[in-house]
């Protein structure tokens, strides 16, 4: 298999697994008590997540593989709470990837679109229909899909989650989520996901903006 092709294929399966930390982040926040006085409780953080319907940014993705050189790539991000997310990347190569509840879409710098029904995946589908239960709130689903850690305090949070499900155990051994809250909003601005073998991908996020609906091209990305 070519070196671009296994580049690629990395990359749609962490951009995948980052929406399934998103999501369940954000539906499961309330199936925890409150934090001691003066730190961010997680019903503040899921309050404050919920009011962002679109967001938007720029990042950084650094993938490491156990004893070779890191991957660095990095482009805009657009988070959608009721339809996904698209990772722009713009440096080394532009590409599109899109995570979607039920697909995920590849874009070529030739426009060239892939696009793979994740029910073709076990580990997938599995995905997919948590993450579209959690899109709906249902909370059971989610606290179902992963053994949660939180910690806070009055402006930052960190969330580690352990996955149950064991076809998502294979290739994942956890994904870790931090953030910031301010000016009555919340943003996860770095994750963390931990492969089996020792490989691992590390998100930067900066430049939150927020808007009430997407642009009519990003749309287009989820019909």
């Amino acid at each position: 298999m070519a070196v671009k092709e296994v580049f690629a294929r990395q990359k749609t399966a962490a951009a995948f697994l980052f929406t399934l930390a998103f999501f369940a982040f954000d539906a499961s926040l309330s199936l925890f008590a409150s934090p001691a006085s003066g730190q961010l409780s997680l019903e503040d953080v899921a309050e404050r997540l919920s009011k962002n319907k679109v967001t938007r940014g720029q990042f950084e993705l650094e993938r490491a593989a156990k004893g070779g050189k890191a991957l660095k790539s990095s482009g805009g991000f657009v988070i959608a709470s009721d339809y996904g997310i698209i990772w722009k990347t713009a440096k080394p190569v532009r590409t599109v990837q899109v995570v979607a509840k039920d697909f995920t879409l590849t874009e070529s710098a030739s426009g060239k679109r892939v696009k793979v029904d994740a029910g073709k995946n076990p580990v997938y589908k599995q995905m997919a229909l948590l993450t579209s239960s959690l899109w709906n709130g249902d909370l059971m689903a989610a606290q179902s899909a992963a053994d949660l850690q939180f910690w806070s305090d009055k402006e930052s949070w960190r969330i580690e989650m352990f996955p149950k499900d064991q076809s998502v155990q294979m290739a994942l051994e956890k994904i870790v989520v931090e953030g910031i809250c301010s000016g009555g909003t919340a943003a996860a601005t770095k994750m963390q996901m931990f492969l089996k073998g020792g490989n691992s991908a590390r998100y930067n996020m900066s430049g939150h903006t927020f808007s009430d609906t997407l642009l009519a091209d990003e749309r287009a990305y989820f019909d």
